[in-house]
């Protein structure tokens, strides 16, 4: 398959959604906290409950899916021209860790919710901190194509985005 030469409307939109409420869930995320404390020392019943953390959780692994369909199926813009091994090599990783704690962490948030169990939870914390580190690298890696590489990968992901100048 050929790459296409940007993302679709669809997948631009995907990613901003799915950047929102990864937002939503980081800021919130004491909140969701403090319920799982109240409900593992006993202060509220240990049985799931609605929880907006969780359904927007869910509402994240159901989209990254739909992305990673897409992205499977219509594929991606090809790297900048004279991409270095190196730089390929942490964006091919920094793209894997994405899908992979975008599907990941919401499904042990699930997991840790619907069964009451400690472990499920330890493993959602640390994955979801590991995600907050990747996204800062995300945010960099965007504006360091954009103003020092003077590339047009920032631009790819903006709705109606055009090419850099060179």
């Amino acid at each position: 398959m050929t790459s296409p030469s940007s993302f679709s409307p669809v997948q631009i939109g995907l990613h901003w959604v799915v950047a929102v409420l990864v937002g939503y869930e980081i800021l919130f995320s004491e909140v969701a906290a403090s319920r799982w404390s109240q409900r593992m020392s006993g202060l509220i019943p240990n049985e799931p409950a609605a929880n907006p953390h969780a359904v927007v959780g869910l509402v994240v692994l159901a989209l990254t899916l739909v992305r990673l369909g897409l992205r499977f199926g219509r594929g991606a813009p090809p790297p900048p021209p004279h991409e270095s091994r190196v730089v390929a090599a942490v964006r091919r990783a920094t793209v894997l860790g994405f899908y992979g704690l975008l599907i990941g962490i919401p499904a042990t948030g699930f997991l840790q919710w619907l069964t009451g169990v400690e472990l499920p939870a330890e493993v959602h914390c640390v994955t979801a901190d590991i995600l907050v580190g990747l996204i800062g690298l995300h945010v960099v890696a965007a504006l360091w194509h954009h103003f020092w590489l003077r590339s047009d990968v920032l631009l790819r992901m903006v709705p109606g985005g055009r090419r850099h100048p060179r």
